[in-house]
């Protein structure tokens, strides 16, 4: 006999949702670059900070765009798996209460 099927349907909104609101949030903090950050870092010493300034030099706009347009596909793939299955369950629900 096969597993059931588990999914917490609850969780994963929350989870899509919270995806979302930190989709907005990076497009909004890198809507500008991360010029500003970069000119900060100059007059720091750290083991870190050339690192952190190439990092941060490396995520020009087609990067910042390519990393925005692939979380938000993978957010909707999850968000279409769960209403699918939402509506599999549902429909299944409604066979077995017509039986």
């Amino acid at each position: 006999m096969a597993e059931k099927i588990k999914v917490n349907h609850t969780a994963v909104e929350t989870a899509v949702s919270n995806m979302n609101k930190a989709i907005k949030n990076y497009n909004e903090l890198t809507a500008n670059g991360f010029d500003g950050a970069i000119e900060e870092l100059d007059g720091m010493n750290s083991d870190y900070v050339d690192k952190l300034q190439r990092t941060l030099e490396c995520l020009n706009p087609k990067v910042k765009e390519k990393i925005s347009k692939s979380i938000t596909k993978y957010t909707n793939r999850v968000e279409k798996a769960s209403n699918t299955l939402k509506s599999v369950d549902q429909q299944v629900g409604e066979k077995i209460e017509g039986e």
